[in-house]
């Protein structure tokens, strides 16, 4: 008998657009009810407004797909995805004549712009595109690393029992009622084969490679983030398929790496002609949604992508943070498409994680907790239904009369992440199979043997182990107004206050100093300096104000430009508040604890406890996409 087992099962995730709003591009097979959008929609929106459906009227429990899609796919140049509706607000229009507007309530936010005039049209399962297409369509694709165990945030249902003031009950509850729903996850024991999950519990990624070609190339119009379609000015043969292009905010960005970030393209200008239909329009398709908005004429920097490339990838804090898609795969042993169990958890905000490398060992990272919006899954119905069938929902089932005749709350029609996925988008030399395994990591873990800890500027060789936490505090938010049904998850998720800590456990090198030495004679390497640095505070001045802490550099080297770098602060040095050159984020580490306690070991191991207020992450690798 086929079984589920844990080799049979994936976890993959992205970032999203919008909080909760899953990135995906979906077809969608066609049928029934065809209306237009009324009005630009932005990418988080959870209802939107349409024309009177010209041909049929929807109803609760309808899939649409929301977004204008060419006769030819390959064609299309214009976002589209599929959100199921939860309820309407308004009266439709009978007959074929577009007339009044309704306000139709998804079952999760949009994840695209969508424009005014965009068809919103009837579907009734997963798109029917070429082999090609779907795998462009594809973003939920990134693995955090090598994992062993994934706690998956499927809702906890809160189901109180109450007591009336009856005699019927005895000591029993009368009834039982739903409460609020939560969806917490977490991830343990990542082994890092690159930076991918490090920048989503701090902020940012910022993208630039080691040299670009000399395009003279502009952005045509404003991109926003989550743009998957951008139009541009210039010779239209000057970006092909397959080529790797670095987008800015303006030359000065391009130097410094502001909102720098690099996509590949996956349809050229001549892609997008085949039909000769817009032919004056220099668009290209990327392989993964913006991370920034961009101005009108940001540069595009054309890169010869290579062995030879490097790419830098700095991580740097945010007040609001990027959050994620999951998307959890599992196959049955007989491996038996029809018994693929999806789930995809949606709005996931990374609010504690921890960094952690022991002596022998390689560098993890746990996303300790992961707070979620909703989820939906791929099981469509809670018995068998089929449509207008004896089985059949029946007048007052939930989702009666739905275009798919399913009646579980939080089923969603998406495209499968299958093994075959998993990767990089668009890694592979072709861009046929765009994410057909080749873009798994073939990288090396970090190691332990390959790190160096500097405080004070000076190296420390004897650290044990060393852990480094985020915290973020984040809390899930429940508001009034409508969700959906069934669906009682929190409306949002708002960060809290930021919190980092690290500790170490450090054996004493030798004594090198005597009682009464001098700063001059004195080494920062020395067996006292950690009980020195806790009696300072951190204050180095007469001033008990002047507290400007330490700086810290972890390095984790696997080879030449090949390296994570961990400052502390962010900023270059440590200082202090009230210096005319150095602001708040300039303060560094502080000790909480480091015991000096007798113990058996030899030579005497001290566990320091640390606070401190910021930091940045630098990546150099040979990876130019980062999600």
């Amino acid at each position: 008998m086929a079984i589920y087992r844990s080799d049979q099962a994936q976890l993959t995730f992205a970032a999203e657009p919008a909080q909760g709003a899953d990135p995906e591009l979906m077809q969608g097979t066609a049928s029934g009810s065809t209306a237009l959008l009324k009005g630009a929609h932005s990418r988080g929106a959870r209802s939107i407004l349409i024309d009177t459906i010209a041909t049929a009227e929807v109803v609760v429990g309808d899939f649409i797909r929301i977004g204008t899609v060419e006769a030819t796919y390959a064609n299309t140049k214009s976002p589209h995805e599929v959100r199921r509706i939860e309820a309407l607000e308004g009266t439709q229009q009978s007959g074929t004549t577009p007339g009044n507007e309704i306000t139709v309530i998804l079952d999760r936010p949009i994840a695209f712009n969508h424009v005014d005039n965009v068809e919103v049209k009837e579907v009734t399962a997963v798109g029917n595109e070429s082999t090609a297409d779907e795998d462009q369509s594809k973003f939920i694709t990134w693995i955090p690393g090598i994992y062993e165990t994934v706690d998956t945030p499927d809702p906890e249902m809160s189901i109180e029992g109450k007591r009336f003031l009856n005699t019927n009950s005895k000591r029993d509850f009368s009834v039982a009622y739903a409460g609020q729903q939560t969806l917490t996850g977490s991830v343990s024991g990542i082994m890092l084969l690159n930076g991918w999950p490090l920048r989503f519990p701090i902020g940012t990624v910022t993208s630039s490679p080691s040299a670009t070609a000399s395009d003279s190339i502009e952005l045509a119009s404003a991109a926003s983030k989550g743009d998957i379609f951008i139009a541009f000015d210039g010779d239209e043969d000057a970006i092909a398929v397959g080529d790797y292009i670095q987008i800015t905010g303006s030359a000065a960005d391009a130097t410094d790496g502001l909102n720098s970030e690099i996509r590949r393209v996956v349809r050229s200008v001549a892609d997008f002609k085949l039909l000769g239909s817009e032919a004056d329009t220099n668009t290209v398709k990327l392989n993964y949604p913006l991370h920034f908005d961009h101005a009108i004429n940001a540069v595009i920097n054309e890169i010869t992508h290579s062995s030879s490339i490097v790419y830098t990838h700095v991580i740097e804090e945010a007040v609001d943070l990027s959050t994620v898609s999951w998307h959890v795969h599992m196959k049955d042993s007989s491996e038996t498409a029809t018994k693929d169990f999806d789930r995809r958890y949606l709005g996931g905000m990374i609010g504690s994680s921890t960094i952690t490398a022991e002596e022998g060992g390689m560098v993890t990272m746990s996303w300790d907790s992961v707070n979620f919006l909703n989820m939906t899954h791929n099981q469509a119905n809670q018995k068998t239904l089929a449509s207008g069938g004896s089985s059949a929902p029946a007048s007052g089932d939930l989702y009666y009369n739905a275009s798919v005749p399913a009646n579980m709350p939080r089923y969603a029609l998406m495209q499968p992440i299958d093994t075959n996925d998993v990767g990089m988008p668009s890694s592979m030399a072709t861009i046929t199979d765009v994410n057909a395994g080749e873009g798994y990591p073939s990288t090396q873990p970090y190691y332990f043997s390959e790190g160096t800890i500097k405080f004070f500027g000076q190296e420390f060789a004897r650290i044990r182990s060393f852990s480094l936490s985020i915290t973020n505090n984040e809390e899930p938010r429940y508001y009034i107004g409508k969700q959906g049904a069934r669906a009682r998850g929190p409306y949002e998720i708002r960060e809290g206050a930021r919190d980092y800590g690290m500790s170490a456990s450090i054996a004493l090198p030798d004594a090198d100093v005597i009682a009464g030495a001098t700063a001059a004679n004195a080494s920062q390497d020395s067996a006292l300096e950690l009980f020195r640095q806790l009696l300072l505070e951190g204050n180095y001045g007469a001033n008990s104000g002047n507290m400007k802490g330490f700086s810290a550099t972890i390095k984790f080297e696997r080879g030449t430009n090949d390296s994570i770098i961990i400052d502390i602060p962010g900023s270059t040095t440590a200082g202090t508040p009230t210096a005319t050159a150095s602001g708040l984020n300039s303060q560094g580490i502080f000790i909480n604890t480091a015991p000096h306690s007798i113990t058996t070991d030899n030579p005497f191991q001290v566990d320091v406890d640390m606070i401190f207020r910021s930091l940045k992450m630098t990546i150099t690798d040979n990876v130019p996409v980062y999600p």
